[in-house]
């Protein structure tokens, strides 16, 4: 059997492509495609194998053709199996087998490096002398693979069966020889409209680079960035620097493996930012049962605009207050003593965003009552003799001190009994004469300030005949309202004649007592809880100096449930 081969290559379509109708499958890059054929002879058959391109790129598509012939005056051939080879790398296109231009082959077996074209017959080849002839093509595409090895000739065959044997042609060609991959590079969709500071993640996914290849990311022809491929994926996170339009799109840069590619743009609109907002609210700390409370609040920035709702708590307090020049405010009064917590809440509109005050504390308490306060003893002293100062303070407070003054000198403090209101400070006179007592209120919870007028103590001078004398003063019993209670003054020498007047505060209690033998005793029962300062005060007899006692300020309570009846005193103090 005599072979015969004739290889032919054109930079385009060939002549006798063309003419046999040849299917050339163009991808990207396909401007330098070299198309090549190989013919070759065996017995009375010839054969012609025709690539559309054997300088692809990886991820190009080419077809693989073939031409079978019947030669002489030799009988036709029926046509049952075409196993095209090829080199592993490439990916059979699903449905391109043909013959000619008919449709697509039904029974088609792809293996890893070749597709078996199967019929019972798929076609049968005539002989041009006995009309009408009909030489038949068969049209394969392969997908050439991103892996496929570069710059290596990779050889194709053929085996085919028919009525008249088989034939195997392993390497007959044409060869293929992969240039560069052809690059796809897609970007990731991104956001239509973002915020202006908003960071928006650009993403690109590239075909036929490889780990570590570059791409560039671009608005219109500035550079924003780059990021490297990893498992296909690029990505640059990108912070739009104004409003407005932009166009973004993702270069991959190519390299000795792979062609440049540009993905299509996408369009980006920015809008203005968000503007975020401080809420401060200022509030009085302390108000009175029914006076004007006024709440402030100041938004920053100033231009914002939207309302504020102010709460007590959890509870709103009336209805928002539309913010102005980036003020709001609101104005509440209080019927009773109680506490609050304020805060104030903006709500902001168009860009402006919400923002919340920190808590203002209010204590709403009832009005302070105005005090009066009056010196009431003592009228008259004597010099270097003890005696009481008293003052009244009403209303009675609950609590706070008194303090006395003479001829403008402070002098000492005494509390002021809760019961009687009374303040009593012990004081000696050094100078004969007129005094001038004043008592000044300090004040308490609830309660003002008040300053007494003037009171004149007449001073006299000590009476040399009379010897001196002391008084001491004992409570007993228990200190309950409704329950007798013993006052005991003990006069010093115990041989002074006279009586002594026991008295709560400036209250006298009962009557004076007469002392025997140095002492004096009462009984008394308050009506009242509260505190008083219980005084003795003792008036000599002929040859004795008058006397008194310091005051014993004692706590007397409402009676309750298992109340002595009797025994020693509750509360005593300075006794």
């Amino acid at each position: 059997m005599t072979q015969s081969s004739t290889l032919r290559a054109v930079g385009g379509l060939s002549v006798f492509a063309v003419a046999a109708g040849f299917a050339v499958a163009l991808g990207a890059g396909t401007a330098n495609a070299a198309e090549q054929s190989v013919s070759w002879s065996d017995g009375s058959s010839s054969y012609t194998r025709t690539i559309s391109n054997v300088n692809p790129a990886g991820g190009e598509i080419i077809t693989i053709s073939t031409q079978f012939k019947r030669n002489y005056a030799t009988s036709d051939e029926k046509i049952t199996m075409v196993r095209d080879q090829h080199p592993a790398c490439l990916t059979y296109v699903p449905d391109s087998a043909h013959i000619n231009d008919d449709g697509p082959l039904s029974d088609v077996t792809v293996a890893a490096d070749s597709v078996t074209l199967q019929g019972n017959p798929m076609t049968t080849v005539k002989n041009p002398f006995i009309p009408p002839a009909f030489w038949p093509t068969f049209k394969i595409s392969y997908k050439v693979g991103l892996d496929c090895a570069q710059g290596v000739a990779l050889a194709t065959g053929l085996n085919y069966n028919g009525s008249l044997g088989a034939g195997s042609y392993p390497g007959k060609g044409p060869s293929i020889t992969v240039g560069k991959n052809n690059t796809t590079t897609t970007l990731a969709a991104t956001p239509s409209s973002v915020q202006q500071g908003a960071v928006v993640s650009l993403s690109a996914t590239v075909a036929g680079g490889a780990n570590g290849n570059t791409v560039e990311f671009y608005e219109g022809a500035n550079k924003l960035g780059e990021g490297q491929l990893t498992a296909g994926v690029a990505t640059f996170a990108w912070t739009p620097p104004a409003e407005g339009q932009f166009s973004v799109t993702a270069k991959f840069l190519g390299t000795t493996a792979a062609n440049e590619s540009v993905s299509t743009a996408q369009a980006v609109s920015v809008t203005p930012a968000n503007v975020n907002t401080q809420t401060a609210l200022t509030a009085p700390t302390t108000a009175v049962v029914g006076e004007d409370v006024t709440l402030t609040t100041t938004v920053t920035p100033a231009t914002a605009t939207g309302t504020v709702q102010f709460k007590d708590g959890d509870v709103n307090i009336g209805e928002p207050v539309t913010v102005a020049n980036g003020t709001a405010s609101i104005t509440r009064r209080f019927d009773e003593a109680s506490t609050h917590s304020f805060t104030a809440h903006f709500t902001g509109t168009g860009l402006y965003q919400n923002s919340v005050s920190a808590a203002s504390e209010l204590t709403v308490k009832d009005a302070d009552f105005n005090t009066t306060t009056t010196v009431l003893e003592p009228v008259t002293a004597t010099v270097g003799v003890p005696v009481n100062l008293a003052a009244t303070v009403l209303p009675i407070p609950d609590s706070g001190q008194v303090e006395f003054s003479v001829d403008g000198v402070p002098v000492g403090t005494a509390d002021v009994g809760t019961g009687d209101g009374v303040a009593t400070l012990p004081h000696t006179f050094a100078n004969v004469g007129t005094a001038n007592v004043t008592a000044k209120f300090l004040g308490s919870t609830g309660f003002t300030t008040s300053t007494s007028a003037g009171f004149s103590v007449t001073v006299k001078a000590p009476e040399p005949s009379r010897e001196a004398t002391t008084t001491a003063l004992a409570v007993s019993g228990p200190s309950v309202v409704g329950q007798a209670m013993t006052f005991k003054a003990t006069v010093a020498p115990a041989g002074a004649g006279g009586t002594v007047q026991f008295k709560a505060g400036t209250t006298e209690i009962g009557g004076p007592v007469a002392v025997v033998d140095g002492v004096a005793t009462t009984t008394h029962t308050f009506d009242t809880a509260g505190t008083y300062g219980i005084t003795a005060v003792f008036t000599g007899g002929a040859g004795y100096q008058d006397s008194v006692s310091g005051p014993t300020v004692i706590g007397v309570t409402e009676a309750g449930p298992g109340t002595p009846s009797g025994g020693s005193l509750a509360s005593l103090f300075n006794s």
